[in-house]
Formats: C-alpha cells, sequence, structure tokens
C-alpha cells in the first residue's frame, strides 16, 4: 500500500480526472486527506466534498505560506507510515506503480533540483526528522523539505510513467475571472479539460460550461 496522500485543493476548482483516478484506485491508499485552500474566484468546495472519496478539510487559518500550513495541517491527520504527497495534474501512466512499489522515498525533480510536491513519497519517519517546513523559501514550495530530506535517505528519480501538467490551478483561476492572456500551454490544457468532460464521473455544472467554453464547445 502506497499509505496516506495528501493533496491541498484549491477552492475554486475541481479536477475530475483526478477524482476518477481516485475511484480506480482506491485500493492502493491508506487515508486521502484533502486541504481546500482559500484562493480567489468562487468557492465550489462544498460540491466537490459531496463527490469526493477523501476526507476533506477546511482551509486552517493562514499565518504564513499557505501550502506549508495546509500540509502541516494534513500530517496532522496522517497515521500511516508512508505518505504521499501529490497534485491533481500529476498523471500516471505505465510503469509509474512499479517504480513506487519498488522504492520506499522516491518523487521527480525540476530543472532547479526541486524535489516536486507534485508527487513524493516519503516515509513519516523520515518526515519527523525534518523541520516540517514545505513553504517557498528560499526557492518554491518543498524545495527547503526536499534538501533536508536528501541528508537522511536517498532519494530515487521516477524516470516514467508520468506527466505534470503544471499550471492547471492558475489557469483555472483565469478561465474563472474571464481572463484571455496568460492561460499556460493552452493546447495541452485544452486537451486535459477535454478528458476532463469525457471521464465517467459527475462534473460541476458551471464548472463544466466553463470547460466547455474554453475548449470551445465541442464537448456538449
Amino acid at each position: 500500500m502506497v499509505g496516506d496522500v495528501i493533496v491541498c485543493w484549491p477552492r475554486n476548482c475541481d479536477y475530475p480526472l483526478w477524482r476518477r483516478f481516485l475511484l480506480d484506485e482506491r485500493r492502493r491508499f491508506g487515508r486521502v486527506l484533502v486541504v481546500f485552500t482559500d484562493h480567489a474566484g468562487s468557492d465550489i468546495s462544498g460540491w466537490v466534498r459531496d463527490h469526493l472519496d477523501a476526507e476533506t478539510f477546511g482551509s486552517p487559518p493562514v499565518n504564513g505560506d499557505w501550502r506549508d500550513i495546509a500540509v502541516n495541517f494534513a500530517l496532522g491527520h496522517s497515521t500511516a507510515s508512508r505518505v504521499w504527497f501529490t497534485e491533481q495534474d500529476f498523471l500516471i501512466g505505465e510503469g509509474f506503480w512499479e517504480q513506487v512499489d519498488a522504492s520506499p522515498v522516491i518523487g521527480w525533480q525540476e530543472h532547479d533540483d526541486r524535489w516536486h510536491p507534485s508527487s513524493l513519497f516519503v516515509d513519516r519517519d523520515l518526515i519527523e526528522r525534518t523541520s516540517r517546513y514545505f513553504g517557498t523559501d528560499p526557492v518554491d514550495h518543498f524545495y527547503r523539505f526536499g534538501k533536508e530530506l536528501e541528508q537522511l535517505a536517498p532519494i530515487k528519480r521516477l524516470t516514467t510513467g508520468f506527466e505534470h501538467l503544471q499550471g492547471t490551478s492558475q489557469n483555472h483561476w483565469l478561465i474563472d475571472s474571464g481572463t484571455e492572456e496568460g492561460v499556460f500551454k493552452r493546447d495541452r490544457f485544452r486537451r486535459y479539460l477535454a478528458d476532463c468532460l469525457e471521464a465517467d464521473i459527475p462534473l460541476h455544472p458551471d464548472w463544466a460550461a466553463k470547460a466547455r467554453q474554453e475548449i470551445g464547445g465541442a464537448h456538449r
């Protein structure tokens, strides 16, 4: 078993593909801990709670970095000996789980050598030996945590079987606010939205309407 799953969830977003993934792979996980976070835009977290196979929590009081606070809040509820930190636009393909099952501590790195918060599997005893800081200082989220982790144990690199879309939550915010400029990798984002619309999963009506509008109304 993978262990517990920890996810931060902007309250204005839905991720139908991830909800479908969770249903399909639920047997692999212990507790799935979702912490909704306050961000600008609409709030559809109540609907998401009703359509998500997970334990959900409202945004804890923020006095500092929002992700650091949310992740530590979720860790306070986790009871497993291993944790998977992940994000909803981390897409899994063939060969992924074989790597995870073979390595207790495994993740992937960006160009800045950051162990990325979209997918990092860590034993709980190692987490407790770090400062448990997941904020942006000095580079970006999870940078310091990853560097501390490297001093405690070898971290194996994921090499295949995944795609991280990046920018998905920000793209949702831009669409939600009616902003045309700045959508990250728009063609790929539109393909992702089309896959969400075709997933065998309930869809929030307002989210679905905006997704259809973004991809040109091709999916009715």
